[in-house]
């Protein structure tokens, strides 16, 4: 197929609304019906998600089987987040006017990772960034990053600190690498989140390096407890246990 066919082909598929139409249709059908069944699927919906084991195919199906597929044996083997009744782990109800907004956030396909590709998306997210400092009390000269998650925070959190230590010590950790570089020490309650070990690793540090301090029963570091601190720690603390919700004394 040549490229001005393929690109005919995609502009007809993208005027064709009745595949979104479809898709938003079983969307809203899904919304009525996902206040009535059980929180996790059952056991005959897991079941029926071996319907997607196939082989690799010879060319593509049209958008609209592969809707419908999506919708007999995926609705159902979901996980009923929506409508704030699944307690697992740290998982927050979507909103009516995020749904939407992420709906139109689909159609508008940016790439969100420069101002230049996607004017935007740079707004909004300096917007949330100016929201952010004011709800945290931070100057407004403090930059954010938004990520997808804890394990990306945790690792970009200790990346961070990581070259702010290595620089005070006078090394450059981006011309030098972490080879014969000062020793950095980490200091973390006992109950800090799985993904600090993995973000500890992930940045070149090594798990010995971290210095375990005793908690309390709700998870938070106790303080007087805490090793002597110099100018080659970071201090790793709990702003909300993911068990109990609790705050480290950050004045401590």
């Amino acid at each position: 197929m040549e490229k001005n066919d393929v690109q005919k082909k995609l502009f007809s598929e993208i005027n064709n609304k009745k595949l979104f139409q479809r898709s938003l249709g079983n969307s809203l059908d899904y919304v009525e019906e996902v206040f009535e069944r059980t929180v996790f699927p059952s056991k005959q919906a897991i079941s029926n998600l071996d319907s997607f084991n196939e082989a690799l195919p010879d060319n593509g199906l049209p958008g609209e089987s592969i809707i419908e597929t999506l919708n007999k044996y995926g609705s159902p083997a979901t996980v009923a987040q929506l409508g704030g009744r699944y307690f697992g782990f740290v998982n927050g109800s979507a909103v009516p006017a995020g749904i939407a907004a992420k709906l139109m956030a689909t159609f508008w396909d940016q790439n969100t990772a420069l101002n230049i590709i996607s004017p935007i998306s740079g707004k909004l997210e300096a917007v949330v960034e100016q929201w952010l400092n004011e709800l945290f009390g931070f100057d407004n000269k403090c930059v954010s990053g938004f990520v997808t998650g804890t394990s990306a925070a945790n690792f970009c959190g200790i990346s961070a600190a990581r070259y702010r230590i290595l620089s005070n010590l006078g090394w450059d950790v981006n011309e030098k690498g972490l080879r014969n570089a000062p020793a950095i020490r980490i200091v973390a309650g006992k109950h800090a989140h799985s993904s600090v070990i993995k973000a500890v690793n992930m940045n070149g540090l090594g798990q010995e390096c971290i210095e375990w301090v005793d908690t309390d029963l709700q998870g938070r570091i106790e303080h007087e407890k805490m090793p002597p601190l110099d100018n080659s720690c970071i201090v790793l603390l709990q702003a909300g246990n993911v068990n109990s919700g609790a705050f480290d004394n950050f004045n401590a």
